[in-house]
């Protein structure tokens, strides 16, 4: 993407109204246009001149990947810093901020069609093919976007009526994420993407609200639909206001774990007290997806993969997203990734570190417990029901990762009942 007019600012955008202007300034500090008439989140609010607090670092650097996949965006467009990537794939981000190069407006959504064996070739051909997404775009300098925040390498595309995928083209919303499965020299993540879909899955079969999902066997990806976008009475795909709880409590991404200074489960609950029009009903679904995590050892859900979102009625806690089991692959962290009564080892977290749960969040032990065990009981049909619906024509490594999963997630079950209940 080349920058034209001020390589040292960003128009930013909510949607296709310009909200103001980004600086590439250290730290990074952004102004509000004169005639903005909303601010980009609460903790950043509307007021003159320019404001470079740790929120609007925290804002717009969370709008990145993380990880192998921010470092191959530096490689491939040689932008090292948060703005030059930011300038390179700010055009479709996650919520409703657009960045564009100064002097630059939104243009209308364009997409190039393409085949599942053209984004097979993309995701699974190594380097080269890889290389190619700008020939598979048409030949555009601004062709398929291979990034969205998050560690995991994606692919944004859109799903056209006959089920077929579309590339986005320059700040063209995007209606899904494809997420392939994930691949390390050092650890063996194998059907990383058959698991990932079978959890959300469950999640959504235990009632909790998660995004739509898919296992597209030919690409070997989970395709997930995104819950920012909508289209309106006219057929128009919109694109929906969020913020994560990492942009809410001014965290940058790599400080997205409580063990690192990250945000405390208690302050993600409370997070919800203040900006949702429900914080009940929100705060309840939050504990059960901290107990549906336990259950189906999903030591990554950390305060990233949480987030509030604009719906009609108001803010609300967005559905859940990023579920899968971590606990089955040997080389990744057995730590979980919120304390829980002082405790972040699953092994040891029982009925007393519940209890203190329960009283750092105010509620009572009694109401605690109910929800784990409601959940508790839920966690084994709802993998099984999953991975049933999901078995078909599956390799056998797929098959393998099935099995395991259904016997993995019962024996934690198990334990965390003998444990807490």
């Amino acid at each position: 993407m080349k920058i034209t007019g001020n390589d040292d600012t960003l128009a930013v955008f909510l949607e296709s109204a310009l909200v103001g202007t980004l600086y590439n300034d250290q730290p990074l500090a952004f102004e509000y246009a004169a005639a903005a008439t909303r601010a980009l989140t609460p903790e950043i609010p509307l007021q003159a001149g320019k404001i470079n607090t740790s929120f609007v670092h925290a804002f717009f650097e969370n709008l990145l990947p993380e990880g192998d996949q921010r470092t191959l965006i530096s490689l491939r467009h040689h932008a090292s810093s948060v703005f030059g990537m930011l300038a390179i794939i700010g055009g479709d981000t996650a919520g409703s901020t657009v960045l564009l190069p100064s002097g630059q407006l939104p243009q209308p959504a364009s997409y190039q069609r393409s085949s599942w064996e053209a984004v097979n070739a993309l995701l699974h051909g190594g380097d080269g093919a890889a290389g190619e997404s700008g020939e598979l775009a048409g030949g555009s300098e601004s062709g398929p976007r291979l990034s969205i925040s998050g560690a995991q390498f994606k692919l944004l595309v859109s799903i056209d009526p006959d089920d077929n995928p579309l590339l986005p083209l320059g700040n063209s919303p995007s209606t899904h994420i494809l997420k392939p499965d994930m691949v390390r020299p050092d650890i063996k993540l194998f059907a990383s993407a058959l698991n990932e879909t079978i959890v959300m899955r469950a999640a959504h079969l235990c009632g909790l609200p998660t995004a739509a999902v898919r296992y597209r066997r030919e690409v070997k990806a989970c395709l997930v639909e995104r819950y920012d976008r909508y289209r309106d009475v006219a057929g128009v795909l919109r694109r929906h206001w969020q913020a994560d709880f990492c942009q809410l409590s001014g965290k940058a991404s790599d400080i997205k774990y409580e063990a690192d200074g990250g945000p405390t489960f208690a302050q993600c609950f409370a997070l919800l007290r203040t900006h949702s029009v429900l914080p009940a009903i929100d705060q309840r679904n939050l504990l059960r997806w901290l107990f549906f995590n336990l259950y189906v050892g999903n030591n990554d859900s950390h305060a990233k993969n949480l987030s509030i979102l604009a719906t009609p009625d108001g803010p609300r806690l967005a559905p859940f997203y990023d579920l899968m089991s971590t606990r089955i692959y040997a080389g990744l962290g057995k730590q979980f990734a919120f304390q829980i009564g002082g405790e972040n080892l699953p092994g040891k977290i029982g009925a007393p570190q519940v209890q203190s749960l329960a009283t750092s969040l105010g509620v009572t032990p009694k109401y605690l417990l109910t929800i784990a065990g409601d959940m508790a009981s839920k966690v084994d049909a709802a993998v099984a029901l999953a991975a049933n619906e999901i078995g078909q024509d599956l390799s056998p490594a797929e098959l393998v990762m099935a099995g395991r999963l259904q016997l993995k997630i019962a024996g934690i079950v198990k334990q965390m009942r003998a444990r807490m209940l």
